[in-house]
């Protein structure tokens, strides 16, 4: 090896080194899995076309979202009706009679403590929803 070789070598990026990580690539692998499913059995629309009851509020009219990961998307966008910044937490998952998966229930309070609702969020689908539950505004 020579002086030159010695100098080209250079140490992974953070980025190289993560994506060498067996964990990291796990997680990978069942996010790309999750994904797929979303796309195969996914509803590409704001609100689900059989869901009933209001929408968000109750477990047979989900929000629609795209994995986990889009559900905490939505829930960063998600505003009280005072414009203020939410504050969620997951409850449960729960059986609804509109989707085949679980329907993942989010505590939703406001900043200063007072509990505003229990919204339900469908992660199975192709996009995340653009609406609002009544009562909340989306930025």
């Amino acid at each position: 090896m020579s002086l030159f070789d010695w100098f080209r070598r250079r140490k992974p990026t953070a980025w190289e080194a993560l994506q060498q990580n067996p964990i990291f690539q796990e997680q990978r692998q069942l996010f790309e899995m999750l994904s797929r499913l979303c796309e195969a059995v996914g509803v590409d629309a704001d609100e689900l076309p059989n869901g009933h009851g209001e929408f968000g509020l109750s477990p047979s009219n989900p929000i629609p979202c795209k994995t986990v990961f889009g559900s905490i998307a939505y829930l960063a966008r998600l505003r009280a009706a005072d414009g203020g910044k939410v504050v969620y937490e997951r409850a449960f998952s729960v059986v609804s009679d509109t989707v085949a998966y679980p329907v993942d229930a989010y505590e939703i309070s406001h900043p200063n403590g007072g509990k505003l609702a229990t919204l339900y969020i469908s992660p199975y689908q192709k996009r995340i929803s653009g609406k609002a539950p009544s009562g909340f505004k989306l930025v």
